[in-house]
């Protein structure tokens, strides 16, 4: 018997930098899961994350069978490599699973508009076989089972209608949808160590390739969720959650470490569950991580979905872990009301505060998510909710709320319920030409409701990049002189902030206004009413163009973001401190003192982060300037005990040296993101990596 050739691929693009760093795990579990229940044929698998390797290994390996991942920002590139292998071999069998399809994941009934969404949705694609509902690695192996019960044919396999069990298709003459039964998640007699019934790909060798120090390693411990978020694919998840083995966790992490830790590159982790730190597995594996922080020094860094609950937990995991857990608070909404629609249960607002506290204690940069427009939310109670966290100490990312077809937010009658208007845009990056064919992955958002209109949300969206910026821990040091020192509230500083970037950015007077006007003009530029219209302007090369320069199509809070850092830092630490001036003397505060204070923090602050050396590392890490103060800021900014900063009034004077954790950082941002765009890079260390405020901060040594 030949071999039978599988290529599972989780595609991304990569034309101007790739949307994800992490091993493709979840293509590895479908892997070993099919050699394991199939045991009778004799598979060849080859796994890639590359859409080029994938279309060439289309034209050299000619592949028996395609499986791809299924997301929003690759599902479009992802059913181009279905198309292009049905262009070489009409017999080649495709299949898709994943969130970015309207049954959603792990139900089990439909309703009748539901069942038209989907039949609509792969009429729409003729390349497509199957699309698995189900969970991959059972839905794949069916399918893949058929296809060999039919002597390796599609054609025969339409011609007998098969509905594959998980998943589903189109009859042959494309007029019915064809639902194959569904199957229950893998190991739910014994949810403790279920999963182990799928092999680790780690442990088998077929991540090997991935181990390179150039891909994050990640991990699923468990699969589901008890939560039933409207936004999210997984809130209409009705199946158990089920875990691997502590035992089987342990083994990988031991596999890993000893491929990773031998060369250069990323030393960071992440696990994908969906409340990673949740239950006492996580407790005990945390036991075994410890082991290997102390005997290597891995993982640098832990990636997680915050649990929504036992947060206390986390806390006591991350303090064994000697405080290397990436903890954030996707808190959605502050809003009441919001928060019973979303069917989402977050801890009181004391509490949440208290819990920031803790993070802080840590020197942890407190992370917290928002979505707008949610139903019920207004910009008022979007601006309260901005208030709270700001007051809080709290790093805020504001995102557009995404229709996902597979969450109950993203159904049609939710949508005609709130009254929801809709429009297109580029997932950021995503995009690139595949054979000939220009390719777009596109994201259908939110921005208007019954409760907040366009131009609300278009207001909302420019304060969430100053909310954003100044949620840095570059500003660290800015908001705790704020609000310990000066009593300002640090909400009520951005919106001064805020108020003259609108009233000032047309006139266009410096850099920084200008930055902020682009950013205006941009939030509706990357709008298109529909999916018809974006694909007909960006196949215009002018249009294309742009996209290859980051011009359109890109994350717009990190990218300009990005732009303030990169080209007018220095001016936006001026800006502050006058701003923060003015605010004294309307309060009739601004003596001397206060005075000394601000042109201190302005001096160090000017002086105190490494982004210029990051790229330029050679040249710059020998530049380390002496700056002289009239308050110690320093001193009183690493003290612990609360002194208040009046009792560091005294002349100094510092050299800002570069240090270890400075290089090591720089390693990192290099590895995974290049040297090209230096913007993206930085843009998504403060995105994905910003754990530590002093990984950016110089050294400040006094002489």
């Amino acid at each position: 018997m030949n071999k039978i050739k599988v290529l599972l691929t989780d595609p991304r693009h990569h034309t101007i930098g790739v949307h994800s760093t992490y091993v493709p795990v979840a293509i590895g579990y479908i892997a070993t899961y099919l050699i394991r229940t199939l045991p009778d044929f004799d598979f060849e698998i080859k796994l890639s994350v590359n859409p080029d390797e994938v279309l060439d290994l289309i034209d050299d390996w000619k592949p028996n069978i395609i499986g791809s991942s299924s997301y929003v920002w690759n599902s479009n590139l992802a059913y181009r490599l279905c198309e292009y292998a049905k262009e070489k071999n009409s017999e080649t069998l495709c299949v898709m699973g994943g969130p970015e399809f309207p049954s959603g994941t792990g139900i089990s009934k439909f309703s009748e508009i539901i069942k038209e969404n989907c039949f609509n949705y792969l009429k729409e694609r003729p390349s497509l076989d199957y699309y698995c509902y189900s969970d991959g690695e059972t839905a794949f192996a069916r399918a893949v089972h058929y296809f060999i019960e039919s002597n390796f044919s599609v054609t025969k396999m339409k011609k007998k209608n098969i509905a594959s069990e998980g998943s589903m298709s189109l009859s042959s003459n494309k007029k019915t949808l064809l639902i194959g039964d569904s199957i229950d998640r893998l190991g739910l007699k014994n949810k403790i160590d279920g999963r182990d019934c799928v092999p680790s790909p780690y442990l088998t060798g077929l991540l090997d390739k991935f181990l390179d120090g150039k891909y994050i390693p990640s991990f699923e411990t468990a699969r589901g969720c008890p939560f039933s978020c409207t936004f999210c694919d997984q809130g209409l998840d009705e199946t158990k959650i089920v875990s691997f083995s502590t035992k089987r966790m342990t083994a990988e992490l031991d596999y890993v470490s000893e491929k990773v830790c031998k060369i250069d590159g990323t030393k960071s982790i992440a696990f994908h569950d969906s409340n990673w730190g949740m239950y006492k597995k996580d407790v005990d594996l945390s036991d075994h991580i410890l082991k290997l922080i102390d005997k290597k020094n891995w993982p640098i860094s832990i990636e997680v979905s915050t649990p929504k609950n036992k947060r206390q937990q986390i806390l006591d995991i991350d303090k064994k872990l000697k405080n290397r857990v990436q903890v954030n608070l996707a808190q959605q909404s502050m809003n009441s009301e919001t928060l019973k629609v979303i069917k989402r249960d977050n801890m009181t607002n004391d509490q949440y505060v208290d819990f920031i506290r803790e993070l802080e204690r840590r020197n942890k940069v407190p992370g917290c998510e928002l979505i707008i427009p949610l139903p019920g939310e207004t910009k008022q109670t979007y601006f309260d909710s901005v208030k709270i966290l700001m007051d809080a100490g709290v790093s805020i990312s504001t995102y557009t709320l995404m229709m996902n077809q597979g969450a109950e937010l993203g159904r049609d009658e939710t949508i005609k319920k709130y009254d929801m208007k809709t429009k297109w845009r580029v997932v950021p990056r995503d995009f690139g030409v595949y054979r000939g064919k220009k390719i777009f992955d596109v994201e259908r958002v939110c921005v208007q409701t019954n409760t907040m209109p366009y131009a609300e949300y278009l207001e909302c969206r420019r304060l969430s990049l100053v909310i954003h910026f100044y949620s840095y821990s570059i500003f660290a040091p800015l908001r705790r002189i704020l609000i310990e020192e000066l009593n300002i509230s640090y909400f009520e500083f951005i919106k001064k902030i805020f108020n003259l970037l609108e009233k000032d950015s047309q006139k266009s007077r410096d850099k920084v206004f200008k930055i902020y006007d682009q950013f205006t003009k941009e939030c509706e530029l990357e709008l298109f009413e529909s999916k018809k219209h974006l694909y007909e302007f960006y196949n215009i090369n002018e249009n294309y163009e742009k996209l290859l320069k980051s011009e359109y199509g890109d994350n717009l809070s990190r990218k300009y973001a990005a732009k303030f850092i990169g080209e007018s830092l220095g001016d936006v630490i001026d800006v502050s401190i006058v701003l923060i001036s003015e605010m004294l003397k309307e309060k009739n505060k601004l003596d001397d003192q206060n005075e000394k204070i601000l042109e201190s923090l302005r001096v160090w602050l000017k002086n105190l982060f490494i982004f210029d050396a990051i790229f330029d590392w050679e040249v710059q890490k020998n530049n380390e300037p002496i700056i002289k103060l009239n308050f110690d800021i320093p001193k009183w900014y690493n003290n612990d005990n609360k002194i208040p900063l009046v009792d560091f009034k005294k002349n100094v004077t510092y050299q800002m040296k570069y240090n270890q954790r400075n290089e090591d950082l720089k390693n990192e941002i290099v590895t995974l993101h290049g040297t090209k765009d230096r913007g993206y890079a930085v843009g998504k260390y403060f995105h994905q990596m910003n754990i530590n405020i002093d990984d950016i901060f110089r050294s400040s040594i006094e002489i």
